[in-house]
């Protein structure tokens, strides 16, 4: 058997520590997965302590031997500087490198740091989530491979409350709660029944119930029984949350980061309350909520993990020959 290493933001809340839990608990056939966190949830203190063990903790590892790949996830700005020193740790170990881009605004940070984007990526395998990041990165990036996150195993559910809303994401501007909350508030002013729930953060006004940040049943709850997700995001690498969501037959409401992920399952609406009122006010009628619930779980296909993982393991094995 041989061995993966991921390094990134493993024990931390959001869709990148989400993605890197689910390549360790299925890595491909053939390969056993590990991982060290690079991250940690909490003040600036915690993110340095959590920098200063994981350089310790990769050394070690590494002098260890066995382990034929380090699969390093990265987003923008301090994720790409620690991730950077890391992958200089695992050179020197002659151990090949496989590097993750996750964050929806890598142009943004290639246009900042383009040539040391170059020369990194130059010296790993690369790896986007998308084809259209794949067109939009390749001046930078030059030659890489796109390989979705992937969905884990969800049920089907029919059983929802169309005029229950549900945001999954951190509390963070980009993430567009303040879109979603206006939007909210726009359609209980003109007399709709609607709720919106929010996951990710702490919020409470009639029609709007915010959980903070949810996990295990209080999730799979909202997943099972809301009736549309919105996505009013800045940017978006590719949302767990939507592509879960089609998985699950829920209808997804997204901005223009999310174009490309979906043609029937949901709509892609303009990063602006009042349009984001109206398409929720438009999906709340039976007819176009059912057509979009049937199209998800069928648009969502490529994104499976049965889909995904072997072609991490071509990935893997290509970049040890």
């Amino acid at each position: 058997m041989r061995t993966v290493l991921h390094v990134g933001p493993s024990q931390s809340r959001g869709g990148m520590g989400a993605v890197i839990q689910l390549l360790v608990a299925t890595p491909p056939d053939g390969w056993t997965a590990e991982d060290l966190a690079s991250h940690s949830d909490g003040g600036t203190i915690d993110v340095l302590k959590a920098w200063w063990r994981v350089r310790k903790t990769l050394k070690s590892r590494l002098e260890r031997g066995g382990v034929d790949v380090v699969h390093v996830h990265t987003a923008t700005r301090w994720s790409w500087r620690r991730k950077v020193g890391l992958i200089k740790i695992v050179q020197r170990f002659n151990v090949p490198v496989v590097l993750s881009i996750h964050s929806g605004d890598f142009d943004r940070h290639c246009k900042e740091r383009g040539p040391e984007v170059h020369r990194i990526c130059s010296s790993v395998h690369t790896v986007v989530l998308t084809q259209r990041w794949q067109e939009k990165l390749s001046p930078w990036l030059g030659d890489c491979s796109v390989i979705p996150n992937p969905v884990p195993e969800v049920s089907l559910s029919s059983n929802r409350d169309r005029n229950m809303f549900l945001l999954m994401g951190r509390s963070n501007p980009m993430k567009g709660q303040d879109v979603a909350i206006e939007a909210t508030r726009i359609l209980r002013a003109k007399g709709h029944d609607v709720t919106l729930h929010l996951g990710g953060v702490e919020f409470s006004e009639p029609g709007i119930v915010g959980h903070g940040w949810v996990s295990g049943e209080a999730k799979e709850h909202l997943m099972s029984t809301c009736g549309t997700l919105l996505s009013p995001s800045t940017w978006e690498g590719l949302s767990m949350s939507v592509i879960e969501s089609m998985a699950r037959g829920m209808p997804v409401l997204t901005s223009p980061a999310s174009e490309g992920v979906f043609e029937q399952s949901g709509m892609i609406v303009e990063l602006d309350a009042l349009a984001f009122s109206e398409a929720m006010l438009t999906v709340m009628e039976e007819k176009t909520w059912q057509k979009m619930a049937d199209a998800g779980p069928i648009e969502a296909e490529p994104y499976h993990l049965a889909n995904v993982i072997p072609r991490w393991g071509e990935v893997y094995e290509e970049v040890i020959q």
